[in-house]
């Protein structure tokens, strides 16, 4: 896909995450591939700006010749060099997920519905400082082994062959902790038996 074409959909995917709900004001951040470069939102733009300059294009290194990435670049670029089957990064701070991420809980495969639309386990990473090397650090070691990743006082991560995948992987994400959270209260937590879980994951892959 050409520069535009890639603009467009992220532009589009920003409007539907706040839509949902997943981020507020200008936190958030989401980024596709274009080529050798990445397009990522610009910093201090609001997900849902429909303006071609809330997007920029940087190299593989976070340089940018116009423009002003996100603050969370190293974090981006952290996942598509551990996986070069990632083409598009979405990072937000929803509630539900940020809550799970902030607890000891323990993350299991919620539904098939998870299962199936993040064809991976969901993982936590330790905390480590937003938009810190150490964060990128910690982030590509998770992201290796799965496609969601929960960050503690932080938010989540989610990755996909494209931006409609990262995006689903990210609303599912956030329906699963919801979901775990109100099992909790009805003193509920049931997980999908692991052996079906991993049938689940590997007719999606």
């Amino acid at each position: 896909m050409n520069k535009q074409t890639i603009l467009k959909e992220l532009i589009n995917v920003g409007r539907k995450l706040v839509k949902d709900g997943l981020v507020v004001a200008s936190g958030g951040n989401i980024s596709a591939r274009c080529g050798d470069k990445v397009l990522i939102k610009a910093r201090k733009y609001p997900l849902d700006s429909k303006s071609p300059e809330s997007f920029v294009l940087m190299d593989m290194s976070g340089d940018c010749k116009a423009g002003e990435p996100s603050s969370e670049k190293y974090m981006h670029l952290a996942c598509y060099t551990a996986r070069p089957d990632v083409n598009a990064v979405i990072h937000l701070h929803p509630v539900f997920s940020t809550a799970v991420a902030n607890s000891s809980i323990k993350m299991g495969q919620v539904s098939y519905e998870l299962a199936a639309c993040l064809a991976s386990d969901l993982k936590k990473a330790v905390y480590k400082a937003s938009g810190s090397k150490e964060l990128a650090r910690e982030i590509s070691r998770v992201i290796k082994r799965c496609n969601a990743v929960l960050m503690p006082n932080h938010g989540i991560i989610t990755v996909g062959k494209d931006i409609e995948t990262a995006y689903q992987r990210a609303v599912a994400c956030e329906r699963a902790c919801q979901t775990l959270i109100f099992s909790k209260l009805l003193g509920l937590s049931r997980f999908l038996p692991r052996k079906e879980a991993l049938r689940i994951m590997r007719l999606y892959k």
